[in-house]
Parts: structure tokens; C-alpha cells; sequence
């Protein structure tokens, strides 16, 4: 009876690993089809910047009650809920022949995918004895990163091959079968819960307060969301248009060349959190992995011509340095008392979520402003200085970031070695 427990375990993680998975590959796909989108719905960079963002809209606001309402639904209900929004979403954007419907279909996807995370770390804490939940956490992470792997270079096949509107209807049907497969397969969570659901509501709020009064909270989120926003602006949208317009890459080999930035994150957080643990030292290796970020982006961005090999390596190290933002997340839970790492974590997602819900239409803005109003095939076409301008506001963040965390004081490490024993 143990071992059975022990498999169903292991097999309710796999489960909402692989809705992680779905997840991440929902957030990402639009940096495929920029120019498939521009077509069908007529719209210039800002519309475009906005459309994908509105998966941010909902995101970021759901992070704070998504754990009161794990407690509450338990991760068979929610799970399966959150999927089949993910899929009413992705039909909704695929069968779109208007912008308002795709930011619609857009927004559920963001809702249903504010759940991924958090239930897989639920699934971890309430599954998993102490000795296994941060193991099962970090490769969980890291599985469920490889859907954002899927969605840029390979994807891209589907893309050409079958429409862009097959390939976002196709993700309906994996949201709706996915959320069936979760209903049935994930045990149902005992009711002794909702008993206490009040209380979690107060407990929430006051929470929350304490989170918020804390200024170092704010600092560090900031700093994280400053230090993210390559990711989310270059890797999940303007990464592989720029590419084809730099280089003259099909659009296949820059989804495989923006990819390597997701796969550098899945290679880093482990390392870069295994040897900031050791150190017991957060500050020092975000000023390295923030620096050398600058260092390994910017020649992908202001040089030309560099060889493909190197472009691969380039952004697989953008990617690697800049999983060193995991480290904001530890910095958030010694921030504050143990038992308001729960919301620290959340807020802290909040923080960088409404982040990257502004800097992807922001960039597109700025775009739109050097535009010269050309078209090819009904697509606007920005030129390479158009790209230049808009995407400096990545080392621009990526400095100011730096620059926050000179204000940003650690605690000693005795006290974070107190902390640790303590939780």
C-alpha cells in the first residue's frame, strides 16, 4: 500500500508537470508568429506587444489568491479548471478573426496558467516529505521549461506546415484532453479544507500586508522584474523577428537560435542556486549574473554578422546568467518570516509578471515610433535600426537593475543560516 502511495505521488507530480509544460508553451508561442499575426489581424508592434501581453493581464494579478484557492478547490478541481481555460483560451485566439477576440482568448490562457507553478509545488509540499519538495520543485521547473524550448524552434515547423490557426486550435484540444486527464487521474482532495477557508482568507490579507510593508520586498521584486524582462520582451517575442530581419534567418533557424536562451535558464538555476547555496550568498552572483548578461547580449543585439555557432553560445549563456533572477526569489523568503514565504514567493511572481505584462508592448511601442508606415505583404517591416532602438531598453533595464541592487542589503550569513535551520 505504501509503494502504490509512493507511485500515485509520482505520478500526480508527473501530471502537473506536464501541465507546467503545456503552460510555458502556451506563453511562449506567439514569438512565432509575429508576422502571421500582424497579417491576420492588421495590426502594427504596439497592437501585437499588447495582445500577447494580455496573457500577463490575468497572470500577474492571479498569483496573490491562486494559493488561497489551491487550499480551497485542491489541485484535481483547480488543475483541471485551469486547463480547460488554457483551452477554451487557445481556441478562442485561433478561431479570432478580430483583435478583441484574440485578447480575450489571450487572457484565459492567462488565468488558467497563473495555476501551473503553484500547483506543482503544492503537489510537491502536500505529496513529498521535506527531504524530496525542493528537489522535485527544481525539476519540475526545469521539465516544464522545456515547453518553452517547444514553442520557438520547433514549433515553427508547425507553424509553416499547418497555419498558425491549426497550431493555436491544436492547443485547445491539448487543454481540453489535458484537463480530462487531470480530473480523472489526480485524487481527490479531502474536504477538511473549506472548513478553514475563512480563515485562510484572513490569514491571506494579513499576509499580505506584512509582504507589502516591507520595503525590501519591493526592491528585490523590482530588481527581479528588471533583470527578467530579457526573457520575457526577447526570448518570448521580439527575439526571433529581429533575428530574421539582423541576419536574414528563416524563421526556423531563429526559433532554434531564441531557444537556447530557455535552454541556458534550465542549465543555470540548478548551478547558479547549487553554488549561491554553498556560498550561502545571494547579492554577489546577481551582480555577476546581471553583468555578465550585458556582456553576452549585447553583441547578439548591436553586432552584426557574428557566426551562427556563436550566436548559440551567446544565448545560451544570456539564458544561463539570467536564471541568477531564481536567486531574488530566495532573497524574498529571508526577507521576512518563514511563514510568509508563501506570499513573499507569490508577490514577488507578481511583481515580475506585471513587468513583463509592460515591457513587450512597450518595446513594440517604440518600434511602431521609428517605423517609416512600410508593408510587404501586408506585414509592417521595421527596419534593423527600428530594432536597435526599441530593444536597448533591455540593457537599459538590465543597468538600472544594478544599479537598485547597490540599496539592496543582504542578511549576514548567520542569520540566513538561522533561517534555513529554523524553516
Amino acid at each position: 500500500m505504501k509503494s502504490a502511495n509512493k507511485w500515485m505521488a509520482y505520478f500526480t507530480w508527473s501530471l502537473a508537470v506536464l501541465f507546467l509544460f503545456y503552460e510555458f508553451f502556451i506563453r511562449v508561442f506567439p514569438t512565432v508568429m509575429v508576422q502571421n499575426l500582424m497579417e491576420s489581424f492588421s495590426v502594427t508592434a504596439s497592437n501585437l506587444g499588447v495582445l500577447s501581453a494580455c496573457f500577463f493581464y490575468a497572470y500577474a494579478p492571479m498569483q496573490i489568491p491562486v494559493g488561497l484557492l489551491m487550499d480551497y478547490f485542491g489541485p484535481r478541481k483547480l488543475l483541471t479548471g485551469a486547463s480547460l481555460l488554457c483551452g477554451i483560451g487557445s481556441f478562442l485566439f485561433g478561431l479570432a478573426q478580430g483583435l478583441v477576440m484574440a485578447s480575450i482568448g489571450r487572457f484565459l490562457m492567462g488565468i488558467g496558467s497563473a495555476c501551473a507553478f503553484v500547483g506543482m509545488v503544492y503537489v510537491c509540499s502536500h505529496m513529498f516529505s521535506h527531504k524530496k519538495r525542493a528537489l522535485l520543485v527544481g525539476i519540475g521547473n526545469s521539465l516544464g521549461m522545456l515547453g518553452a524550448v517547444g514553442a520557438t524552434g520547433p514549433l515553427t515547423y508547425s507553424v509553416n506546415s499547418f497555419g498558425w490557426r491549426a497550431t493555436v486550435n491544436s492547443f485547445g484540444f491539448i487543454g481540453v484532453f489535458l484537463a480530462v486527464v487531470l480530473y480523472f487521474f489526480i485524487r481527490k482532495q479531502r474536504e477538511s479544507h473549506r472548513s478553514t477557508t475563512k480563515q485562510a482568507s484572513t490569514t491571506l490579507f494579513r499576509n499580505l500586508k506584512m509582504v507589502c510593508m516591507n520595503y525590501k520586498i519591493w526592491l528585490n521584486g523590482v530588481i527581479a522584474l528588471l533583470t527578467y524582462m530579457t526573457t520575457t520582451a526577447f526570448a518570448s517575442l521580439w527575439g526571433i523577428p529581429f533575428l530574421m530581419q539582423s541576419y536574414g534567418f528563416s524563421q526556423e533557424l531563429a526559433g532554434f537560435i531564441i531557444s537556447m536562451i530557455f535552454v541556458g535558464w534550465i542549465v543555470g538555476g540548478p548551478i547558479v542556486g547549487m553554488v549561491s547555496d554553498r556560498c550561502n550568498r545571494r547579492k554577489p552572483f546577481l551582480y555577476i549574473c546581471i553583468i555578465l548578461t550585458i556582456f553576452t547580449l549585447l553583441p547578439v543585439l548591436y553586432i552584426s554578422h557574428l557566426p551562427i555557432s556563436l550566436l548559440f553560445v551567446l544565448l545560451f549563456f544570456v539564458g544561463f546568467f539570467q536564471s541568477g533572477e531564481l536567486l531574488n526569489f530566495s532573497l524574498a523568503i529571508e526577507f521576512n518570516p518563514i511563514e510568509l514565504k508563501g506570499m513573499s514567493i507569490a508577490f514577488t511572481n507578481f511583481l515580475i509578471a506585471s513587468g513583463s505584462s509592460i515591457v513587450q508592448p512597450l518595446i513594440g511601442r517604440f518600434l511602431d515610433w521609428g517605423w517609416d508606415k512600410s508593408f510587404q505583404g501586408g506585414v509592417p517591416i521595421y527596419s534593423l535600426h527600428n530594432y536597435h532602438i526599441a530593444l536597448l531598453t533591455l540593457p537599459v533595464t538590465l543597468v538600472l537593475a544594478l544599479i537598485l541592487l547597490l540599496f539592496l542589503q543582504e542578511k549576514c550569513k548567520l542569520m540566513c543560516c538561522k533561517t534555513d535551520i529554523s524553516s
